[in-house]
């Protein structure tokens, strides 16, 4: 049976093993018996901007594509409020929740046309790659069990430039402000999904990352204010319009760039969007899947020790404190486990919501265009 990494097991061992020994798909894989009431709007604007930049409808008029794009954030909530439901549990801030998300889309679908200039190519797409095995190149990495060792994430949006280079793009809610650029340029999750991606459909080169944050409560772009383009050096055209330049037959997937761009750009829509596009140079990907790889080797080892890491920021958020409270005092967390705790069900895929790739890997393509000028 292959040992499957993921972000969110990369993330838990690296803030605390215990956390991840009890939550991880190939450790116990418990959650709590009863969830949190709250909602995850976050993952509801995704659902929505999965909608909005899903590619066969992206040369659609946008008058038809934005109630559907509010129809998937409402899908999305209610989706949520219902698996809460089936637990008996009362999800917080259904209506509020609700309110301030198409707040939030709102005034996103009204800026993003000023600075939306790709093709996008895929939407919420999950990739499975084995890990390469880094002293023996002929050869994926196993544990040390013998089970071969893969990585699995999801790609928000996958996206081309007027230059043919691909781009991964990541969207957040960022209620507490937007994240530091350092932390932007050091977010090896994303740049994990590049270097994965180019192992998932090879021949594919990811020019880099574009960190799209929607921030709640943040001062909306003005929109009489000019529109700054970012390089003046070239006319950019509105994605959606030059579909009409578009060759068919472009090969979908294997587009190779014409010129790469090797500046951070940032792009602001008030204080309440902003758009940082990160190039990650082959260098960087191949750090990163080194990187991945010994942390996989890490995970894998015989006789690992999965010690805690207490600490305010994330133990108050951690749904494993009763039994890491017992385990902390020599009881035993077993009876409490067996309480309070239950196995994480297996994630299916949404059939029908629009972007999900559930069969074919080509499923929802669009061939990116041509661009004027070229």
């Amino acid at each position: 049976m292959p040992f499957v990494v993921r972000p969110e097991d990369r993330r838990r061992f690296r803030r605390c093993r215990r956390q991840w020994d009890l939550g991880a798909t190939t450790r116990r894989n418990l959650e709590p018996a009863r969830p949190a009431p709250a909602l995850d709007l976050d993952r509801a604007l995704r659902d929505a901007l999965a909608v909005y930049y899903f590619p066969g409808m992206w040369e659609w008029n946008r008058d038809v594509v934005l109630p559907l794009t509010h129809q998937a954030l409402e899908k999305g909530l209610t989706r949520q409020r219902d698996a809460l439901a089936a637990d008996t549990v009362v999800p917080d801030h259904f209506e509020a929740d609700l309110v301030e998300g198409r707040a939030i889309l709102d005034r996103y679908l009204a800026w993003a046309p000023s600075v939306d200039r790709f093709w996008p190519v895929r939407v919420e797409t999950d990739f499975d790659v084995a890990l390469p095995d880094l002293t023996n190149p002929a050869h994926d990495l196993v544990s040390e069990s013998g089970d071969p060792v893969r990585y699995e994430g999801r790609v928000d949006l996958l996206v081309v430039d007027e230059h043919d280079a691909y781009w991964v793009v990541r969207h957040q809610l960022s209620p507490s402000g937007f994240a530091d650029p350092d932390l932007l340029a050091l977010d090896d999750e994303s740049t994990a999904a590049c270097w994965a991606w180019e192992l998932f459909y090879l021949g594919m080169r990811i020019a880099g990352t574009i960190h799209n944050e929607l921030r709640p409560g943040g001062q909306p772009p003005d929109p009489a204010a000019p529109v700054t383009r970012p390089r003046a050096s070239h006319a950019f055209a509105r994605a959606r319009d030059a579909a009409r330049d578009a060759i068919p037959g472009h090969r979908r997937m294997y587009a190779q760039a014409s010129e790469t761009p090797t500046e951070v750009v940032v792009e602001e829509g008030g204080t309440m969007f902003r758009r940082t596009r990160i190039p990650r140079p082959p260098e960087e990907l191949a750090a990163m899947g080194r990187n991945l790889v010994a942390e996989a080797q890490e995970m894998t080892a015989g006789g690992l020790v999965p010690y805690p890491n207490p600490a305010a920021e994330h133990c108050l958020a951690c749904g494993f404190r009763p039994p890491c409270l017992a385990m902390t005092a020599e009881d035993d967390p077993e009876p409490i486990l067996r309480a309070a705790y239950r196995e994480r069900p297996p994630v299916t895929p949404q059939e029908g919501r629009l972007g999900a790739v559930t069969w074919s890997m080509n499923r929802g393509a669009a061939p990116p265009p041509r661009w004027r000028g070229r």
